[in-house]
């Protein structure tokens, strides 16, 4: 305890006076295990046998001490995810903690200084999208709510598939689960869709943006508890506590109760002012504890549905004949503009706009304040309502406005402000996510001083929803509610939006900083905030802790009529090798070997050999040459290439693609070579296509295209 700070620490220590503080043990194993939730067997991870991971219970003023068993022949972790707790018990793998090394255990203990629902989970590799998982209950000293029942909801999203191929297939193509999830924006598509859906199609095209999308994975099946529908035997009449934890790996949630409004209590942990919505979008990462009363008659569903629209998992709660809760309406991205963002008014204000309105900008954390005053019950992932009890039902919150904490959230440090801007970004081509368009191991620190007011202005430049968690703190979310800003661990920043959120900087050491959707983390949206004065983070450890420097390796052979063509690739986050060849059946050929280094979204470097071989007048001749030159995308998703060789010789073409249907794309290209090309390919499935075209240099012909 000695590195938390002051306030938090004399709390702790009140916390332990009571003759009822314990000290709460557990001994767990994380293990591999077969596992069938679709039909069909896949290795998965278990935690206490499980998928969830059991319930870790302990009371405020307890100290939790809990082992665990690695019984896999891989390292292991795990983050307490929302907890306060010293540095070195945080569990990020050689950033704060030591990794569970292959069947061998550890350890983690710590007081219990707070209360609230929150989650833990594995932070090496991708092992929490295949199961290492599981929920936290911290019970107060003294319960706020009188309710029959305390039930524990976890949400989360499987896949069959092995979580480093999920990643791999997103490298090869950000779109690549398209097709499986039915959400490819053909222009068939957007045709059928009317006249708005052409003009938000062209107008993303010529600022150069592609469709827009809500989630990037295609999952099997979403489940609760580890189960896509459970029955929980209540009697009418009992109120229920539940303890909503999103704990998906890359799934945002909306979530309804079929016997009537949910009253929001809790978010992330910290109590807020009650209020009743009837739809609730949960971003992935957060938790939210809510209150129901199960009407008469009936088993009535709590569904979470997943926001995409590609499938849900229920819970009914009750007893008799099922009653279903209403179904969630799938989003419309054809009639949604690039500039959208799903309603945020007050997240999306900016620094300007919310001095304008008089909102305050007090940072704190809540590891941050005395936490004996501190009431937990603060906060909700708001709807444009007040707090009086007379307000109507929230129909569907999306945003933070509804929150609202109980007790004055504002600055408590006296040190500067210190405001860091960061604008998130990626690259859904490359599939690299970024901040300020620099991976993890590009721009590993962000450097703060103890005592200090932070401010953190999220930027959003994509067209996705990203979830933005801090460890270690709290923050507030400036929403408009002075100095009584919600306290969240974890913050959705909506396409195209801003959110202001601050804190005090009263802990110590290195802390990791990131978007919530795994495979965006993995892919470079990340960030460790260090404490200036106790820093120890060094170049190894961002390597170790860095998933976007890993190299990714893809092929594409095609044998057709007239031609048959090789691609090889691989790339990391910002560099590519490749190699090109077409060749016909006479034995004339072209092909090209390059090295790119991605500059932006938008530009790329490139330098490499050419050569070629043809006949001209009867005669073979063979050419070979050394060039560089640039890529660039143009408005209307154009990219434009120019480059110069070895002899002088420069040459300017174009390109682009065309989803017609959700299966069949066409592409073309010319230069000023007065060569050109066009083709058509039908996606048979992921590895097969069928393809036809025609090549200036070779004619026309068909055939099949296999990719790997």
């Amino acid at each position: 305890m000695k590195n938390i700070s002051a306030l938090i620490f004399t709390s702790a220590m009140l916390s332990w006076l009571p003759a009822k503080a314990e000290v709460v043990e557990y001994s767990i194993d994380i293990a591999e295990k077969t596992v069938n939730f679709t039909g069909k067997p896949v290795q998965a991870l278990t935690v206490g046998g499980g998928i969830p991971g059991p319930t870790i219970e302990a009371r405020e003023g307890d100290t939790l001490r809990v082992t665990f068993h690695n019984k896999m022949d891989v390292e292991s972790s795990i983050h307490w995810h929302g907890v306060l707790l010293p540095n070195d018990q945080d569990g990020v793998p050689y950033l704060t903690t030591q990794p569970i090394a292959a069947h061998s255990s550890f350890t983690y203990e710590y007081p219990v200084i707070h209360s609230g629902t929150y989650w833990y989970h594995s932070h090496t590799g991708l092992q929490e999208q295949r199961g290492v998982y599981g929920p936290i209950v911290f019970h107060p000293k003294e319960e706020k709510y009188r309710v029959d029942h305390d039930l524990v909801m976890v949400l989360s999203d499987w896949t069959d598939e092995n979580p480093n191929q999920v990643i791999r297939n997103l490298k090869r193509d950000g779109d690549y689960y398209a097709v499986k999830k039915d959400s490819v924006q053909s222009w068939d598509r957007v045709l059928a869709h009317g006249w708005q859906a052409v003009k938000n199609r062209l107008d993303g095209s010529w600022n150069r943006m592609g469709p827009m999308d809500i989630s990037d994975v295609g999952y099997d099946l979403f489940l609760i508890n580890g189960k896509p529908v459970s029955e929980h035997h209540i009697m009418p009449g009992e109120k229920i506590r539940l303890r909503v934890i999103n704990a998906a790996a890359s799934s945002y949630f909306n979530v309804e109760f079929a016997g009537g409004p949910m009253t929001v209590v809790a978010a992330d942990g910290v109590d807020v002012k009650p209020f009743q919505v009837k739809r609730l979008r949960t971003a992935i990462a957060e938790t939210w504890d809510m209150i129901v009363e199960i009407p008469d008659h009936g088993a009535y569903e709590f569904r979470a549905t997943s926001e995409d629209g590609t499938g849900y998992a229920s819970a009914y709660l009750g007893h008799g004949e099922k009653v279903v809760a209403p179904e969630a309406p799938a989003p419309d991205p054809y009639v949604m503009s690039h500039g959208d963002h799903g309603g945020m008014e007050h997240e999306s204000m900016n620094h300007s706009q919310m001095e304008q309105k008089g909102m305050d900008h007090g940072a704190m954390g809540h590891g941050n304040m005395d936490h004996s005053q501190m009431d937990h019950s603060q906060m909700g992932h708001g709807s444009m309502m007040m707090s009086q009890p007379a307000e109507p039902v929230v129909p569907y919150m999306t945003d933070y406005s509804r929150l609202e904490g109980l007790e004055d959230t504002s600055l408590r440090n006296a040190g500067p402000l210190r405001e860091v801007n960061l604008l998130l970004t990626g690259n859904m081509e490359d599939y690299v996510w970024s901040f300020d368009n620099k991976v993890l191991s590009a721009a590993d620190q962000i450097l703060i001083r103890k005592g200090e007011r932070v401010r953190f202005v999220l930027k959003n430049e994509t067209m996705m929803h990203h979830p933005i968690h801090l460890h270690g703190h709290f923050f507030r979310v400036l929403n408009g509610r002075g100095d009584r800003s919600p306290l969240k661990h974890t913050v959705n920043v909506p396409p195209m939006a801003t959110v202001i959120i601050e804190f005090d900087a009263n802990e110590e050491k290195d802390w990791f900083f990131h978007c919530h959707n795994l495979y965006h983390m993995k892919a470079g949206m990340a960030r460790v905030v260090s404490y200036a004065e106790t820093s120890r983070l060094t170049k190894e450890t961002v390597r170790k802790i860095s998933g976007d420097r890993h190299w990714y390796s893809f092929a594409d052979l095609s044998a057709q009529s007239h031609v048959a063509t090789a691609k090889v690739w691989t790339r990391n986050s910002y560099n590519m090798l490749s190699a090109m060849v077409e060749a016909d059946y006479d034995g004339a050929y072209e092909g090209e070997i390059a090295y790119s280094r991605t500059i932006d979204r938008f530009l790329k470097l490139y330098a490499g050999g050419w050569f070629e071989r043809e006949q001209e007048d009867g005669n073979w001749h063979e050419r070979n040459v050394s060039m560089i030159g640039a890529r660039y995308v143009l408005p209307l998703l154009i990219e434009a290439d120019l480059r110069v060789d070895t002899k002088g010789h420069v040459r300017f073409a174009l390109a682009s693609e065309v989803q017609l249907t959700p299966r069949l794309s066409f592409e073309w290209s010319w230069d000023t070579d007065d060569e050109w090309e066009t083709l058509l390919e039908y996606e048979i499935n992921k590895r097969i296509s069928l393809v036809g075209g025609h090549m200036s240099r070779f004619g026309a012909g068909g055939g099949l295209l296999v990719k790997f």
